[in-house]
């Protein structure tokens, strides 16, 4: 019997499906649709598991959704009706699209696949989060659950505790329109980027300036009430733009092209003083968390949990034990927690758990066998390919991988990844400016042995899970600068992923680079900038075409693009 969790219609539409005995399946709709970040229902996905799982209504046990859909849409409504005269265009917007919405999730449900109504259940939004953080730990009891997001069913923040017997327990929320990610998405809006996707370009472009508008961001977010002047802010009522002329009169003119704009500094400032106010925040919100639950573990989930500078500034201060923030906090990983919240539902006293970073599904689970060699060709001369793969990442080489499972999460963790050896600079600059069309201040993220890590990089015990998927930052050591300058960030930082899984491909491609001279390999994700990372075969042959990569590295041996 299976049990499914959706989310869908807001952010990153996702599936996860388990038996909860070692089968288990996460699904992106982008991955079929090719729209990054796609939000519309996950029929794609849902194909895919009918026909690979062979789905019907005898062998699903729930099938979970992430929020309740009419309270997620009523708490918008009622908000905008305050003020139906000033919030106007959001208003007509927001009744326009309420068929294309989650109040249709069972409608939807069944064009694909008739399912009792008693087996479709409700999970609330910030307890997705949670139940999907869950999944990260064993002693759940010691840590206190905090969500933090733009907003779900009208909460932007929550606090919970969760007992061995799995007693939920929500101890403090917060509400709409108080929120420090639309805050946050907001200065991203105004800084050009886009919402939902730019935010990380915002953290890193903050590193390149300095927080001279503390001062007046604290007067637009309060970060001991959680407050916002909404004088400032049009989200809640403009579907255009987040941020209003008040704040354009306080900061001057939006940015113009950041990476030619003769006021880079400026912008840079702006950056790192919105980045300063969510750290600040986070700070206190942690306090009050600690407080309230006489926990001082922490595991924190919703999309503002993806700032890893956050996580890394905070564990400076001293003051938790432990910070963990699982590989997907965002709307995507709550198909995992909406999952989880029927495996509760079921058994009661019994939750999911994962000691693998790789959820998706298998390559040879995704393609026909026959389809591989259509598209490529195999050039290992020997059965020593990772050896030879080796070999040639040394030479300067770029290589993509697509091998074993998909990883969970926004960030490629070596399955579906781009690699070049570290030391070579203008192998990495290459891959982050021409290949990947990356700005100039988003720097490239190296991977490497668990073993090798303390050799170059030093971080707080408090947060070095995190280390596993790239969820925080760590600070270069001198004997970082001395070979593998280029992937140092402006302040000194690198967003390191370690390895250890020696099992895994990944694992012994790095052992055998050892024995060339390098420790260290850049990883960055298998797609083109603006795409989703790459999902099956017919994906991977576009995107090295597109970005001039001849060589792939899969299960098997290490292949080269024909030229069809």
């Amino acid at each position: 019997m299976y049990y499914i969790g959706i989310s869908a219609y807001y952010h990153e539409s996702s599936v996860f499906l388990t038996d909860n005995k070692g089968t288990n399946c996460f699904l992106k709709e982008e991955s079929f649709s090719r729209i990054k970040g796609d939000k519309n229902f996950p029929h794609r996905c849902l194909k895919f598991l009918i026909d690979k799982f062979d789905l019907k209504n005898e062998n699903i046990k729930f099938i979970s959704f992430y929020e309740k859909p009419f309270k997620n849409w009523w708490e918008i409504f009622y908000y905008s009706i305050k003020k139906p005269y000033k919030n106007r265009d959001f208003l007509v917007n927001h009744l326009k699209n309420f068929n294309k919405g989650s109040i249709f999730f069972y409608t939807d449900i069944n064009k694909l696949i008739k399912i009792s109504k008693n087996k479709i259940i409700y999970s609330s939004h910030h307890l997705s989060h949670c139940l999907y953080g869950l999944s990260v730990v064993k002693d759940i009891s010691n840590y206190v659950y905090i969500t933090c997001d733009g907003v779900g069913e009208g909460e932007t923040m929550s606090v919970y505790t969760i007992n061995n017997d799995y007693k939920i327990k929500k101890i403090w929320t917060n509400f709409y329109p108080n929120s420090i990610g639309l805050f946050y998405s907001s200065i991203t809006d105004y800084l050009g980027f886009e919402i939902n996707e730019g935010e990380s370009k915002v953290m890193s472009l903050s590193s390149y300036g300095k927080p001279i508008y503390e001062n007046e961001f604290k007067k637009i977010f309060d970060v001991d009430s959680f407050t916002i002047n909404m004088d400032y802010f049009e989200f809640q009522k403009n579907i255009r733009r987040s941020f209003s002329k008040e704040l354009c009169n306080l900061l001057g003119k939006p940015y113009l092209n950041i990476n030619k704009e003769k006021n880079f500094k400026k912008y840079a400032d702006i950056a790192s003083s919105a980045q300063l106010i969510l750290e600040l925040t986070m700070k206190n919100l942690i306090k009050k968390a600690i407080i309230l639950s006489g926990r001082r573990k922490i595991i924190l989930t919703g999309g503002v949990a993806l700032n890893c500078k956050m996580i890394y500034s905070l564990s400076k201060r001293d003051f938790f034990d432990e910070l963990i923030v699982p590989p997907s906090p965002g709307d995507s990983g709550s198909a995992i927690g909406a999952a989880n919240f029927a495996v509760l539902n079921d058994l009661k006293t019994e939750t999911l758990s994962f000691d693998t970073l790789f959820l998706g599904p298998q390559k040879n689970f995704i393609n026909k066998k026959e389809n591989k060699m259509n598209f490529f060709s195999k050039i290992n001369l020997t059965n020593d390919f990772i050896n030879e793969t080796t070999n040639m990442l040394i030479q300067g080489n770029i290589i993509a991988s697509y091998y074993e499972s998909n990883e969970v999460g926004p960030r490629a963790l070596g399955n579906t990844s781009i690699f070049c050896d570290a030391s070579n600079i203008d192998a990495v600059n290459n891959l982050n400016l021409d290949l990947k069309k990356r700005n100039h201040f988003e720097p490239l993220a190296p991977i490497i042995l668990i073993e090798d890590f303390e050799k170059y990089f030093q971080i707080k015990k408090s947060i070095i899970k995190n280390l596993e998927w790239m969820g925080t930052l760590c600070d270069a050591k001198k004997e970082l600068y001395n070979k593998y300058k280029s992937i140092i960030h402006i302040d000194g930082t690198c967003r390191t992923q370690i390895v250890k899984d020696k099992n895994s491909i990944t694992y012994k491609l790095l052992k055998s680079l050892k024995t060339k001279g390098s420790d260290i390999l850049v990883n960055t994700s298998f797609n083109i900038s603006k795409d989703p990372i790459v999902f099956d075969i017919y994906d991977v042959y576009v995107n090295m075409r597109r970005m001039n990569i001849k060589y792939v590295l899969m299960d098997d041996g290490l292949y080269e693009a024909k030229n069809i």
